[in-house]
């Protein structure tokens, strides 16, 4: 057995961050995967016995939906220049009893299906299902430079206003095709070689003028109270994008660049570098759509609790946050 993932939980307590445990995704034969809980950092974990640890198997009916014909197979082997996204499982113990994150990797399947029928420089490129044992085990994308997250922590220089136009042209795009993305933030945008902008992560898209999901966004990025999906969810994501070039050391990412998806379906494996893509994004930008129905947004302050429920959880491999000397770790507060 081996340790597939692992993270930490910490509690606030008289205004101090304490360890409460670690929890664990471990690797059995067979690639069979388990959930365990410690009270041993995750540093430690090199001394624990997992075969005598408690441990509750994951089915894959929960995170590897079956494949269908009809779905997109990505080429086997996979290319060099590809980004895998993969179920992540550190938050599973939620969703034990049903198949809640097969549901949503099939759910953003859906939208990627229909944005690779109409591609556009400024949206994630999707290369199809990764099939293991007739199973959904990751989603196929073209792999990107980094997140605007990552660029804007190392300061290199970049047209901005470019970027932000190009970042607009995209969330036109996915308008035309009635997609609304609902969580426009910092690690959901990416730079490709040529610094241009890629909109990435579709697992939280709904159809406009539907009723919010599971998924709402990110805690200081959306419209706080939303409980349709409207378009303008997308432009204020993309005007709080906007005072952040201005002006990055505003936001606390500790406090609000934090992933806000507790249910999250999917995250990102490793893999290898990509080049530099020659495309050019002569999309030109149209005028908003109407939105259309009688129930509108209007931002709220959140309730304590709903404020307690946004920080509950930080995402892996995207939003890092904890204590000093954890930032390659998952770290969750409750």
């Amino acid at each position: 057995m081996e340790i597939h993932l692992d993270g930490e939980v910490w509690e606030e307590v008289d205004g101090e961050m304490v360890f409460i445990y670690s929890k664990m995704i471990i690797r059995g034969k067979n690639n069979q995967l388990f959930l365990a809980t410690s009270k041993l950092r995750v540093h430690e974990a090199s001394a624990l016995d997992l075969e005598k640890l408690d441990k509750t198997a994951i089915h894959p009916d929960i995170f590897q939906p079956l494949y269908s014909a009809g779905l997109l197979r990505a080429p086997t082997p996979v290319a060099q220049d590809s980004y895998i996204k993969v179920p992540n499982l550190i938050n599973i113990e939620e969703n034990l009893t049903e198949p809640s994150i097969s549901k949503l990797v099939l759910h953003e399947i859906e939208a990627l299906e229909l944005l690779r029928k109409h591609p556009h420089p400024n949206i994630v490129e999707y290369r199809g299902c990764v099939v293991t044992d007739g199973r959904v085990s990751g989603l196929c994308l073209a792999k990107y430079k980094e997140t605007l997250e990552e660029r804007m922590k190392v300061g290199t220089p970049f047209d901005k206003d470019i970027f932000l136009d190009g970042i607009e042209r995209g969330i036109r795009h996915l308008h035309s095709l009635d997609i609304v993305h609902n969580d426009i933030n910092p690690s959901n945008i990416m730079l490709d070689e040529l610094d241009r902008p890629v909109i990435i992560d579709f697992d939280g898209w709904q159809k406009n003028g539907q009723k919010l999901g599971t998924k709402k966004g990110t805690p200081g990025w959306r419209i706080e109270g939303a409980k349709y999906v409207r378009f303008e969810n997308d432009f204020y994501g993309l005007s709080k994008i906007r005072e952040f070039l201005r002006d990055p050391s505003s936001r606390d990412p500790f406090a609000e660049l934090t992933s806000a998806n507790a249910s999250q379906a999917s995250t990102s494996a490793t893999t290898s570098t990509r080049g530099p893509r020659d495309v050019t994004d002569s999309l030109t930008t149209t005028p908003e759509l109407p939105v259309e129905g009688d129930e509108q947004n209007t931002t709220i302050q959140p309730s304590p609790k709903e404020k307690e429920e946004q920080y509950k959880y930080w995402g892996w491999g995207k939003q890092k946050a904890g204590p000093e000397g954890q930032s390659e770790r998952q770290c969750m507060l409750i």
